[in-house]
């Protein structure tokens, strides 16, 4: 990742001696047609896109976001919303992802979206094997893996987090108002706090950047890409 324009600190025991951070975005066809340029212009650093959806079909703007990112130098990485309660469904769903990432010649790391509400109800031990056998599919294809969840979901214990060596990218919205991308990110005091290694934060889901319309997630990230 390019290590222009940081932003403060790094928070967390695990990122103390990480002085670096990096601001960016997370979209999916809800943004609609991004103007990368534009969002580049923003002084947005880094993007991770949706891949797959719930259907198995690529995102809708999917191909547009990579071509956008790459045309405007953002470096980039991937996640899939995972809804799987079997092995053999999770492992499917990583699969999907690894093909359309093969489908682009891309390589990059994919982040496991931990937060279904449905998940809840799998226990403790049935969801750290379903994420493990989406891990297994990916690392198998030679990308690298990482677990999003919200703090809540991860306070929770909804799967053992202590299982994982992989990096985590956590949620924790400490406002609720609109939140320009130009803004300063929120205190460290607000960053979540885990036993992992914390590669980003997801500080807000109603973000405002130059070149989307509407709400964007925005996030600080301490790990490059």
């Amino acid at each position: 990742m390019r290590q222009t324009r940081p932003v403060g600190k790094s928070c967390g025991r695990r990122n103390a001696e990480r002085k670096i951070m990096w601001k960016g975005i997370d979209v999916s066809d809800n943004q609609g047609v991004i103007s990368w340029e534009k969002v580049a212009g923003a002084g947005c650093q880094f993007a991770i896109l949706r891949s797959v959806k719930r259907s198995g079909k690529p995102d809708g703007q999917f191909e547009a976001n990579v071509s956008g990112c790459l045309t405007n130098g953002l470096p980039f990485e991937v996640y899939k919303y995972t809804y799987a309660s079997v092995p053999s469904r999770a492992a499917e769903e990583a699969k999907q992802v690894v093909d359309l990432l093969h489908r682009y010649q891309l390589s990059c790391r994919i982040w496991w979206d931990v937060e279904d509400t449905s998940l809840k109800k799998a226990g403790t031990g049935v969801l750290t094997g379903l994420i493990q056998s989406a891990r297994n599919i990916v690392e198998g294809a030679g990308m690298e893996f990482g677990i999003y969840t919200g703090l809540s979901f991860y306070n929770e214990g909804y799967f053992d987090a202590s299982a994982f060596d992989c990096p985590f990218w956590i949620a924790r919205y400490p406002a609720g108002a609109s939140y320009p991308f130009s803004s300063e990110p929120p205190s460290d005091r607000y960053c979540p706090q885990i036993a992992q290694t914390l590669a980003a934060w997801q500080y807000t889901s109603r973000g405002r950047v130059n070149g989307i319309s509407g709400d964007v997630d925005l996030n600080i990230r301490y790990l490059p890409l």
